[in-house]
């Protein structure tokens, strides 16, 4: 297969990338992707122009890597999770609802009546969630609704877009909360109980199948070329990094820091704590914490200090920022603490700043990697680290784990993960590095009790819902 590639598609909520891989090699680039926000908790997005940009950005790679069509031996989809598009007969009805939406919380008091929810499905409520989302939209737009022929994932909606068919890979499915999560299949009992039924949802379908051909002429590919399913985007970055193997911890440091587990049965906790999913094989499950979103406010804070380098002292001079959720329950997802820092002085450098909130993501990342540990009663044989954080992250994540961590470069996963899926050959990381501890967690031992100090009293006295 040295000559042979796989194309694959990667959409996340302001970005795509599209990628070209080889067995050794990966090409890619990205585009960005437009949203809007047209009231309070809604973000959405305009599939004709989401299509348009995705397929110029398709057609500009296979130009520039000038690759024989014949080549190709696949192309393959992924995306974010819980984001959706309506569609009738023919197009999509109306903008299509990202995962950050939230109007799904108008349905929480509902969906919270139900003691079966989380066996069930694995998820506990939340309004990001794809069943509460489509709870409120059919409650508010019932004619829109009743128009709906299907509801598609954006992963499914991209194969429809590529191919003119319509399927739902499992992922999806159990992410979006509307899966029986131990038997992989659409949660029909609930899903009629709650006046959704499973008339408007396509067949399930698990990663690596073929669910057709393409047929879109102006990709710059022939016509005919088969097209596989993906999976969820952490699910695939968790296997193309090498988080399939026994006991592998994976965490995908990204906008938001989703920490991950392959198991081979689904988790039942009795305290609800991970949200479980379906995996990248057909034998496996993903047990999911998340730490929040510090990617978005270090990329908040760089807007502002430029390319300052944190200062390397552990502690960061006294400053704490709360930029990072340590915990994940209903109940933190639902009250958080409000993103703050604290300790700042006249003389605060940029820094120091830039430390807090490194060490503010090494802190809650800890935290959820021990809470995974607990769960499943023993410590991991390996944490991964893979994302667009992930330099940053591994020393400091080494230093508060007390053991080494491996890097998944960042482009590479997901790739690696897609080339496995069209291929068969199984990703197995290749290409990580080892970051070893340098200082141990003591000198951070303070400041992360502080940390969580921290973050508790914001969260009980000044939680976000109440400002």
């Amino acid at each position: 297969m040295s000559d042979r590639y796989v194309l694959g598609i990667d959409v996340g909520g302001s970005a795509a990338k599209v990628w070209i891989a080889g067995p050794d090699t990966v090409r890619a680039q990205v585009v960005p992707l437009p949203t809007s926000r047209p009231a309070p908790g809604r973000v959405e997005f305009d599939p004709a122009r989401w299509w348009d940009l995705i397929r110029e950005a398709v057609r500009a790679l296979v130009v520039e890597a000038d690759r024989p069509a014949a080549g190709y031996l696949g192309l393959t989809v992924s995306s974010m999770r819980q984001a959706f598009v309506l569609v009738d007969d023919h197009r999509e009805l109306g903008p299509g609802v990202l995962n950050s939406d939230r109007r799904g919380a108008a349905a929480l008091p509902r969906l919270r009546e139900r003691p079966d929810l989380y066996p069930l499905t694995g998820h506990w409520v939340a309004p990001e969630l794809t069943l509460a989302k489509l709870l409120a939209l059919a409650a508010r737009e019932p004619a829109r609704w009743a128009a709906t022929r299907r509801v598609l994932f954006v992963h499914d909606w991209l194969l429809w877009r590529l191919t003119g068919e319509q399927v739902t890979e499992v992922s999806y499915a159990c992410a979006g909360q509307l899966a029986d999560v131990a038997h992989r299949r659409w949660a029909a009992d609930l899903l009629g109980e709650l006046g959704l039924g499973t008339g408007r949802l396509a067949t399930l379908v698990e990663p690596g199948t073929v669910v057709g051909r393409l047929t879109d002429p102006c990709l710059g590919l022939a016509p005919g070329l088969a097209v596989y399913a993906g999976c969820g985007d952490t699910q695939l970055a968790a296997m193309g990094a090498g988080g399939l193997a026994d006991s592998v911890i994976t965490v995908v440091a990204g906008s938001s820091t989703p920490v991950q587990v392959a198991t081979a049965e689904p988790v039942r906790d009795p305290g609800a704590r991970p949200w479980v999913s379906t995996h990248g094989r057909p034998d496996l499950w993903a047990a999911e914490t998340n730490a929040g979103y510090p990617g978005t406010m270090t990329g908040w804070l760089r807007g502002l200090v430029g390319a300052a380098t944190r200062s390397g002292r552990p502690g960061a001079g006294g400053l704490t920022a709360v930029v990072a959720t340590p915990r994940w329950t209903e109940h933190d997802w639902a009250v958080k603490a409000p993103a703050t820092v604290l300790g700042l002085r006249p003389d605060t450098s940029a820094a120091e700043l830039v430390q807090a909130f490194d060490e503010a993501h090494a802190y809650a990342v800890h935290a959820n990697v021990t809470e995974l540990e607990s769960i499943q009663g023993r410590r991991a044989a390996r944490v991964i680290v893979t994302g667009g954080a992930a330099a940053s992250l591994a020393p400091l994540l080494a230093d508060l784990l007390a053991r080494p961590v491996a890097v998944c470069p960042s482009g590479d996963g997901a790739a690696r993960a897609g080339w496995s899926l069209v291929t068969g050959v199984p990703a197995v990381g290749a290409g990580t590095t080892t970051v070893a501890p340098q200082h141990g967690p003591q000198p951070y031992a303070r400041a992360y009790r502080r940390y969580l100090h921290a973050h508790d009293m914001l969260r009980t006295h000044l939680a976000e819902e109440d400002l």
